[in-house]
């Protein structure tokens, strides 16, 4: 599909490509979240939805929808565990979910694309929180029902929260009866090319390990696109039963502020809760086109769009299509990152006697190993200083070494930052 002209784009650098559309304008008929023409331009002018939607327990796999959005955000939870917000604007779907309870990340992604959100229920803090903010809980169409805008689909063997579906359709309306604030806004932030760039770092694939779960993206060379798999076993989309893919992965790490103990009970069975601040900047990599392109996230304040560019701010496009964004905590070990890349440094064990292999980037961590003179592994990552290198085994274990207790074969620091910029 191709694209029209560059755009100007005011105050912000562009990238060098010339045929970039966005990030503040777009043409008639481009959905502002895929680069893409629609069949309907009608479609653009509503509200996108942001629906919830669960990913835990692994039994309430294949989910239906994550294969139709156009971004899906995914975030940890406070068991380890991730869920999904999911962003449509022009796709309908009967049968979207199973829909699950707001997390006060969703009250930031709701301003960032001026949305509906649409949730199951929330915890006592959370709701607290919502009706605090007027412009979000003008947006919210939550709840166990009515059908057909809400409907359960009981299934044997899963519990009554993972059973609650959605219709867009009926929900858009159901907003309307409700008396939510539908008047559509523009959505912007996103840019967006064809042209591959040049100076993005050649993937094979990425491991993202939150502390209870790991995500895989694998990237798939004759259909350009990266295929997910989660906790080693691929992860399907049931409304269209292949798996979930995206023309664009985002990995954006962002603060994660913990918020203060009320009484048992009021964030919910944790006790625990934390905010996503997506107000300041951030890191992230950009994985299009089988590589990679480090960058910076911005959001100058709640009311404003997240703007994305590269790491000498030129504006950052992505690859027209769909996008899922994993966003991580920066915290002290709230995060590994496994780049597989396509052209990995050998590094090459020296310590007379063998050096113990860690499970982190210090001293501290365990040694479930030792590595021996002569021992080879691929150098796939780096902590901040380059004084630590992640190694990667054959059978996809990944432990650490000291830089001093090794030679690589080119610069330590090519080789990504693979861990929170906390540490």
């Amino acid at each position: 599909l191709a694209l029209a002209a560059c755009l100007l784009i005011g105050a912000v650098g562009l990238a060098a490509q010339t045929d970039v559309i966005g990030p503040n304008s777009y043409p008639d008929g481009i959905n502002p979240l895929t680069g893409l023409s629609v069949d309907n331009p009608d479609d653009l002018d509503r509200r996108p939805l942001v629906i919830k939607i669960s990913n835990y327990p692994p039994e309430i796999r294949p989910q239906a929808g994550l294969n139709s959005a156009e971004v899906v955000w995914e975030h940890l939870l406070a068991g380890g565990v991730t869920r999904f917000a999911a962003v449509f604007l022009a796709t309908d779907l009967d049968h979207v979910g199973p829909i699950r309870s707001a997390r006060l990340i969703d009250f930031e992604l709701t301003r960032i694309y001026d949305a509906l959100f649409v949730y199951s229920g929330m915890a006592q803090g959370t709701l607290d929180r919502l009706r605090a903010d007027g412009v979000v809980s003008s947006r919210i169409v939550g709840g166990a029902g009515p059908c057909p805008a809400l409907c359960r689909f009981p299934r044997e063997g899963l519990a009554l929260e993972h059973t609650l579906f959605g219709d867009m359709n009926a929900l858009r309306d159901l907003a309307v009866e409700m008396g939510r604030d539908v008047v559509p806004e523009t959505v912007s932030g996103m840019a967006f090319s064809e042209s591959i760039p040049s100076d993005g770092i050649g993937l094979d694939s990425i491991r993202i390990s939150y502390r209870r779960t790991t995500v895989e993206w694998v990237h798939d060379p004759e259909s350009g696109r990266w295929l997910r798999n989660q906790d080693g076993a691929p992860h399907f989309a049931a409304e269209t039963d292949t798996q979930i893919n995206a023309a664009n992965v985002l990995i954006l790490e962002a603060d994660h502020v913990e918020q203060p103990f009320t009484r048992d009970g009021y964030w919910g069975p944790p006790n625990y809760a934390f905010t996503v601040e997506l107000t300041g900047s951030g890191r992230i990599f950009l994985l299009r086109d089988g590589q990679y392109i480090e960058g910076e996230w911005r959001r100058d304040s709640p009311d404003a769009p997240l703007l994305f560019f590269d790491t000498v701010g030129n504006v950052l496009p992505f690859k027209p299509g769909n996008t899922f964004v994993n966003v991580v905590p920066r915290w002290q070990n709230g995060y590994e990152l496994t780049f597989v890349l396509a052209a990995p440094l050998t590094a090459t064990i020296t310590t007379p006697g063998g050096v113990n292999l860690r499970l982190g980037p210090a001293q501290a961590y365990a040694s479930p190993d030792v590595a021996y003179p002569g021992d080879e592994f691929r150098a796939v990552g780096r902590d901040r200083n380059g004084s630590w290198v992640q190694l990667l085994r054959p059978n996809g274990e990944v432990l650490w070494a000291a830089a001093e207790t090794l030679v690589l074969d080119g610069d330590v620091f090519s080789l990504p930052f693979s861990r929170s910029t906390f540490e």
